[in-house]
């Protein structure tokens, strides 16, 4: 049976109204009010947490403009994807944030408007590095410019350095080994329930460790993808898992409280986890074989185009090319993006404390390290129904 959520199923799903009534009621009562929206210094967004600001106040402030967000559920892609085709997010949301990938089927359908890069408030867009601007989180497969780079990060797994036997200081490569089939955690890791997470890191462990022959990993073919469902099947057989992971949230407490010694988790969930245990007592792995590496973008919805406001959207994706933004997020989540050295700057010229603004340096040389190494990266695949037709057996396992 198919997953509900496929991406590549998902026109196909909203043509038949799957779950349409249920799934409006829930984005209508999340979203701002269209009235709220009609105040031109309101900028209403609607996605992923991790895109947001924890103050938005800070954007306010400089910009004049306030922002209003909605968060989506958890992680999940095809849930996006519905929401936007089923339930009109875009008759309330100026601005959708989340993961490259969402662009490549809702971009060519005219659900995400082309990015007008010679709007005159895109006054950072020339001095972005195309390695943000042009890739493939933000350019659609038809070559057009749907999305603004946001956020970005090559992901890998949170650990306690002492229960792994590893360098407290959290500056030593650590293989994926540990995660998928070590007995220092097994019965003690947490692993990712989503498959465009989860799937492709799996797949690199493999292919790197010659455990399996895998061309791709971002880009499994069916084979491939029993290969890794195969492996992922025999180590939750083996009880390496303690438990897999929902959302955001669940990836903070697991940690926060120890109940396990390793999860794959997006590495703010880490920073929160210290916040209670101290700094330094969870660590974000360096790791040998690779990462996951990701972009979030901001993407404007057809109907914005049409509400007179889009000199402030255009604005507010300007205003996140830039170093308030890039600073905040960096402190707050680790997170590199766009002209991180803008960041930096700011911090420095806003007088942040030293140890702020030596953070953001180090935040800058970790993404750098980071990204020297291999990495898995692709939100709609290929084959994007058969992976996860074969996921629908790791989760049934």
């Amino acid at each position: 049976m198919d997953d509900k959520l496929s991406t590549v199923c998902q026109l196909e799903f909203a043509r038949r109204d799957f779950l349409k009534g249920l799934a409006a009621a829930s984005v209508a009562a999340a979203l701002p009010s269209v009235a709220a929206a009609a105040e031109t210094n309101v900028i209403t967004g609607y996605g992923v947490t991790t895109a947001q600001l924890k103050d938005w106040s800070v954007m306010e402030k400089s910009t004049g403009l306030k922002m209003q967000f909605s968060t989506v559920a958890g992680n999940d892609i095809g849930a996006l994807i519905r929401d936007v085709i089923s339930s009109n997010v875009g008759n309330k949301a100026d601005l959708v944030f989340f993961a490259g990938g969402s662009h490549n089927i809702l971009g060519p359908r005219g659900l995400y408007a082309v990015i007008d890069e010679k709007r005159p408030e895109l006054t950072l867009w020339e001095r972005t590095s195309d390695v943000w601007k042009r890739s493939s989180a933000v350019v659609g497969p038809d070559g057009k410019q749907y999305g603004v780079p946001v956020t970005g990060n090559a992901d890998s797994f949170g650990y306690f350095p002492e229960k792994v036997g590893a360098n407290a200081d959290g500056q030593q490569d650590i293989s994926w080994e540990m995660l998928f089939e070590n007995e220092r955690t097994r019965g003690r890791a947490a692993f990712s329930r989503t498959w465009n997470y989860s799937a492709p890191s799996t797949a690199l462990y493999l292919k790197a460790s010659g455990k399996a022959k895998i061309e791709n990993p971002a880009d499994l073919t069916g084979a491939e993808a029993k290969m890794v469902v195969d492996f992922l099947i025999e180590r939750k057989k083996a009880g390496q898992f303690k438990t897999l992971i929902n959302s955001y949230e669940e990836q903070v407490q697991l940690l926060s409280s120890k109940e396990v010694d390793i999860a794959n988790c997006w590495e703010p969930a880490t920073r929160d986890a210290n916040k209670k245990l101290g700094d330094g007592a969870v660590r974000y792995a360096y790791t040998v074989e690779g990462y996951t590496k990701w972009g979030q973008a901001a993407y404007i919805t057809s109907q914005a185009t049409k509400r007179g406001n889009l000199a402030n959207i255009y604005k507010t994706l300007n205003y996140f090319l830039g170093g308030e933004y890039r600073a905040y997020q960096a402190k707050e989540r680790g997170y590199g993006g766009p002209n991180m050295d803008l960041g930096v700057q700011y911090a420095i010229d806003n007088k942040w404390p030293d140890a702020d603004v030596a953070a953001l340096k180090s935040d800058l040389a970790k993404i750098e390290r980071k990204y020297t190494k291999p990495f898995v990266a692709n939100y709609a695949p290929s084959n994007a129904d058969a992976i996860e037709q074969e996921w629908q057996r790791f989760l049934s396992a």
